[in-house]
């Protein structure tokens, strides 16, 4: 299930009221707690955009676990509580796991969201989370590939024309590059950070003696 988001008022205005912003918000449907969404083999992979900085793929993290979510800068709510959680997820992590962790938030809105907007916006949650979008047809075909959803829908406020109707998951990928788990927004930050921890065991497991 998805929810509509809405423009109301610029993103730095909307940091002063994250404390009000419960991190219960439900987007997807599941019994509460059930933080994983199934994910098929056929999901996920490498994609190009771009950031502040010059061209981004994500086969330029590999080696590193990375989360990517899909959002914009004018959501009232659900994007900046993700960006609240996801950086509290970060700090959890010990530094030797944090220095092999980058997090991507994809921009569904390139039409208003700048290069440099999109850099102090991530920026100012962590330093570990960038900011990249690229042209509609290729930010559509990206989320398709990982199975997430959106679409422009009418804006109730006076200040915008349209508004966004998108999913909200955390999308978690392995140093391989492979997606293995799309995790729900009512995720915490603990789980978020015990499932990238786990990967990182899983990794040591694996490798050879």
């Amino acid at each position: 299930m998805s929810t509509i988001v809405r423009k109301a008022l610029p993103w730095t205005m909307l940091l002063a009221v994250l404390a009000a912003v419960s991190l219960g918000v439900v987007m997807s449907s599941g019994s509460k707690g059930n933080t994983s969404i199934v994910t098929s083999s056929e999901l996920g992979g490498d994609f190009s955009l771009r950031n502040i900085d010059g061209k981004v793929t994500l086969s330029d993290y590999q080696g590193k676990v990375v989360v990517v979510y899909f959002g914009f800068l004018s959501c009232p709510e659900v994007c900046p509580t993700s960006m609240s959680v996801l950086k509290r997820s970060l700090e959890i992590l010990t530094p030797s796991q944090l220095e092999k962790t980058q997090a991507i938030m994809v921009s569904i809105d390139p039409q208003r969201d700048g290069f440099q907007d999109l850099a102090d916006f991530t920026r100012y949650y962590h330093d570990n989370i960038i900011g990249v979008t690229g042209s509609v047809d290729e930010i559509q075909h990206i989320a398709e590939q990982y199975g997430a959803f959106f679409e422009i829908t009418e804006s109730e406020s006076v200040e915008s024309a349209y508004a966004y109707r998108h999913s909200s998951r955390y999308y978690v990928i392995n140093q391989s590059g492979k997606l293995v788990q799309a995790m729900r927004h009512s995720t915490t930050p603990n789980e978020l950070a015990a499932r990238i921890k786990t990967i990182f065991k899983d990794a040591i497991k694996d490798s050879p003696a």
